[in-house]
């Protein structure tokens, strides 16, 4: 039924095998194509849900709505103490549209929960010499980054990510959902996203804008934390971020009769720096 994961089975001998399912309907296809491979040739396998703490509640309703239908074996990681979106906010602010950027979100927020979770909960301990197979919804054709992927399957320390739906077009998706009667996510009908993960770095204003017409409870978080992210003087928003607020706001355009000298302090480079360490 699937080469793909059979292939990796049997060249990497993983000790455990992890069905990542974001709530997207591209990783619904995936988690529920694997688990069916899995269960057709007796190989136990976890379901794995990334909370990056600032998602829609809604999708995350919809992941813990499908795990109970399908009597999956589940687990739900966290970025760790002092990682959380607001931590990162009060530090560095919204984290705006740079590569850097995203990269120090994706690392905070769901890299290292996830590699926690192989080392201290899928092997036998933290230096065993073991693989731990990783199944995603990557797909080939999904964005011109992904184009540039040219195997479906590499290992990375004990991680061997692996893509069972990687060759599948958006069509093959839809059939497939259609054809196993497979619950989607309203999320993603409604404003086209996921919505697992809105840290912002790559958002656009018509995004927001769809959040607070179609989820009002998140869009007052996002506003909190704007507030939050002020009082720690960071005051660009969550769809714009430090590039553009700056480019708007040169230095003497505001009084801050309270913070003379803090300019030269804090000026634009420093800011950018900030936002994209890792």
């Amino acid at each position: 039924m699937s080469k793909i994961i059979q292939q990796a089975l049997e060249k990497y001998n993983p000790v455990k095998v992890i069905l990542l399912f974001s709530g997207g309907h591209d990783s619904m296809c995936s988690t529920h194509y694997s688990a069916s491979y899995l269960d057709l040739i007796g190989v136990k396998y976890t379901v794995y849900h990334g909370n990056t703490g600032i998602g829609i509640k809604e999708t995350r309703d919809y992941v813990h709505s499908v795990v109970e239908h399908f009597k999956w074996d589940y687990f739900e990681g966290h970025p760790r103490n002092g990682e959380t979106y607001e931590d990162i906010i009060k530090r560095w602010g919204f984290p705006g549209p740079t590569r850097q950027s995203h990269q120090m979100m994706y690392i905070r927020l769901k890299e290292r929960a996830l590699k926690k979770y192989v080392t201290h909960s899928c092997k036998s301990s933290v230096h065993a010499r073991e693989n731990v197979l990783l199944l995603s919804g990557i797909r080939q054709q999904e964005s011109k980054i992904r184009m540039g992927y040219k195997d479906h399957t590499r290992k990375e320390n004990s991680c061997v990510w692996s893509n069972p739906i990687f060759h599948w077009s958006e069509k093959d998706c839809e059939r497939y959902m259609l054809e196993n009667n497979l619950p989607r996510n309203p999320v993603k009908d409604k404003i086209c996203i996921s919505g697992e993960c809105l840290c912002g770095a790559f958002a656009g204003k018509e995004e927001l804008a769809e959040i607070k017409s179609c989820y009002p409870a998140t869009y007052a978080e996002i506003q909190r934390l704007h507030k939050v992210a002020e009082e720690c003087g960071h005051p660009w928003g969550w769809a714009s971020g430090p590039q553009e607020w700056y480019k708007n706001h040169p230095p003497g355009q505001i009084d801050m009769f309270m913070c003379v000298g803090c300019e030269n302090k804090h000026n634009y480079s420093e800011y950018t720096l900030a936002n994209t360490a890792v």
